[in-house]
């Protein structure tokens, strides 16, 4: 039995020790050189069963089941009988292992008791929050002076004071005694452990409905090279009698699951945020906001009436190319793009997921990337808890900013400082971080239902025009002198889209996308929106006494969308869908100037997260031949579209 176990072992020892990376105070040597100390002819094992005082400690390792991988107990075959590696057989090997044994009166008879049970309930969880949590690779001599950080075989790390005999808040009784296979401490209490976020949500029992979604994108990752190969099979494949598995979450690592493949049913589907954290890494430094099910239950009712999705929805990128192509995709027909094994084929699994996704997308901080007002970084995530009311805005781990928010007057009507403070449960260290537990999910309406600003420059490269009208990209001077953008105001992203015709009494017409993403996915929502045209002067241009002329402008704006019936319609071209026109008031060309083509419009399905599909904006002048001899011109330049959000009544 022990030669198998140290035959299982080796890989583990090894492995560990190679993601196990030695502190900066650590050696090769001190991790190598094995220093023994006392009596050196006995095993962690013999040395456990000779002290009583260790009882309970030993008996909960005999229970206490090795683990190789989250779910996969390493185990043995004799005969027919499966014979499970506990971790007796690591104290009785000969890889070289620390031990500090916390005594009987360390614990109540209550805390020994629950520890035993989790040996036969929840065995994963006792290796990795209590025996593990009291070990470490190789020999660790109290025999130095200062403080030192080590990693415990549980991948945590705790500090060694030499000076006071103390690892982490614990007291070392007896030191060094030395063993043939490491070295066994005595303390006088439980090594404290700590949850990581990733943990903390999973294994706490505190929020279940953030980790069911947790859970769902869980992936287990093969290692080969820690895995043991048995003989190959019949084709000569390899088979592995001992398989290790790298636990990891599609949460942690892409900001988006973008999912592709040559099924165009797939390219339709909703993709998949994450936080892009891995809020399972130790020496991190993450403040992360944890909704409880109460909180998580009052944000999906908050945010369902901007997810209204319809049961069908166009391939708009199939209809850019032919207006008239019949190219749609039904719940019924969708195929979850998600690698995960969640799934959906209903307007209401749909608008869950997408609810869910926008719930968990900003929850994650790293403190180390926090700016205050005075330019100060923060290293840790209590000195950030500490200070972030001097912050100017908060950086998630997916790039997006979050700031206070005023009105027009000046006012503050959201702070960004409630994320941390209304419904605040508690505020709990983690091994990596902050976890601020929340009955109250409270982003404001301003960062999950955004205002969208669309280029024209931009969007008309991926529209076609009106017949007749041409569209070109148009470079404006927005580093001129500050009078001139006070006078004349200011284009963004240094450009704008100049609209003409070859015949200057013609109509031009062109067809902008409302997608609001240059990555193609839509964010318009089932909700109310001012929408508004950025109008440039049609004699703006980069010279900074510019001939002005009073030139006229008016439009007829068309607003295409889709709508629950819209799987009823008898073609999918934007143009037979629902529609709503407006004819603008003649304005003259004297500023850059926004002006508001429809007020408290009210979208009847969400587009967002979704893959191509979204409405479309018609522009077309309607100056006609009078009209132009009285100095209005049908060409123009614009520069923005806007979706101003209006939070619903």
């Amino acid at each position: 039995m022990k030669k198998g176990i140290n035959r299982i072992l080796g890989a583990f020892i090894m492995g560990t020790a190679l993601m196990a990376v030695p502190s900066c105070t650590d050696t090769w040597e001190e991790h190598y050189n094995a220093e023994d100390t006392g009596s050196a002819d006995k095993t962690l094992w013999e040395l456990l069963e000779e002290r009583e005082d260790l009882s309970s400690f030993r008996n909960i390792v005999s229970k206490a089941k090795y683990y190789r991988d989250e779910g996969r107990p390493a185990f043995t075959m004799n005969g027919s009988d499966t014979v499970f590696y506990t971790y007796k057989d690591i104290l009785s090997g000969n890889s070289p292992v620390t031990v500090w044994a916390p005594k009987n009166d360390a614990l109540t008879a209550e805390e020994w008791a629950r520890y035993e049970q989790m040996a036969e309930t929840n065995a994963y969880n006792l290796q990795q929050q209590f025996i593990s949590n009291h070990m470490a690779l190789f020999r660790k001599t109290m025999t130095k002076t200062g403080k030192e950080t080590i990693r415990l075989i549980n991948n945590k790390f705790a500090t060694l004071d030499y000076d006071n005999g103390l690892i982490q808040k614990s007291a070392i009784k007896e030191k060094n005694i030395g063993a043939s296979n490491g070295l066994l401490h005595i303390i006088d209490s439980e090594n404290e452990f700590l949850y990581n976020l990733y943990e903390y949500i999973k294994f706490s029992g505190v929020v279940n409905t953030f980790k069911e979604y947790l859970v769902q994108r869980d992936t287990l990752i093969f290692m080969q090279g820690s895995s043991i190969e048995g003989l190959p099979d019949a084709n000569g494949n390899p088979t592995y009698v001992d398989s290790v598995y790298f636990q990891d979450n599609l949460m942690f690592s892409r900001s988006i699951y973008d999912p592709t493949g040559a099924d165009s049913e797939e390219e339709w589907m909703t993709r998949m945020k994450m936080f892009n954290a891995q809020i399972s890494i130790e020496d991190s430094a993450f403040v992360m906001i944890v909704p409880t099910d109460k909180a998580w239950a009052e944000a999906r009712a908050k945010l369902a009436p901007y997810y209204k999705y319809a049961d069908a929805y166009p391939k708009m990128n199939k209809l850019r190319d032919n207006p008239e192509t019949k190219q749609r995709i039904t719940i019924e027909k969708a195929k979850h793009a998600f690698p995960c094994e969640f799934k959906y084929g209903t307007t209401d699994s749909l608008q869950r997921v997408n609810i869910d996704m926008d719930i968990v997308y900003p929850l994650v901080f790293n403190a180390r990337l926090q700016r205050g007002n005075g330019g100060q970084d923060w290293r840790n995530a209590q000195q950030f808890i500490e200070n972030y009311k001097n912050c100017k805005y908060l950086l998630t781990t997916t790039g997006d900013t979050i700031r206070d928010v005023y009105d027009e007057a000046g006012n503050l009507i959201w702070s960004k400082n409630s994320l941390f403070e209304d419904g605040t449960v508690e505020i709990k260290e983690m091994s990596n971080g902050i976890a601020i537990l929340t009955d109250s999910w409270n982003y404001g309406h301003n960062y999950w239902m955004r205002d969208l600003e669309i280029e024209a420059d931009y969007y008309y490269k991926n529209e076609t025009a009106g017949a007749g009208t041409s569209a070109v990209y148009f470079e404006v001077n927005n580093n001129a002198t500050a009078n001139w953008i006070n006078q004349y105001g200011k284009c963004s992203r240094q450009a704008c889209l100049h609209v003409y015709n070859s015949d200057p009494q013609a109509e031009n017409v062109i067809v902008f996308s409302l997608d609001g993403s240059k990555l193609g996915q839509a964010n318009v929502m089932s909700a109310k929106y001012d929408i508004q045209i950025v109008v440039v002067p049609y004699w703006y241009s980069n010279t900074e006494e510019p001939e002005i002329e009073e030139i006229q402008n008016k439009f007829t704006c068309t607003l295409y969308y889709w709508d629950e019936d819209y799987q009823n319609n008898k073609y999918d071209g934007y143009k037979y869908q629902k529609k709503v026109t407006t004819v603008t008031e003649p304005y003259k060309n004297e500023k850059v100037d926004t002006i508001t083509i429809f007020e408290d419009f009210q979208f009847p399905v969400s587009y967002r997260n979704q893959k191509y599909s979204y409405p479309f904006l018609e522009i077309k002048t309607n100056a006609k031949r009078a009209d132009i001899r009285k100095g209005f011109s049908n060409s123009f330049k614009i520069d923005q579209i806007i979706l101003k959000c209006k939070e619903s009544e």
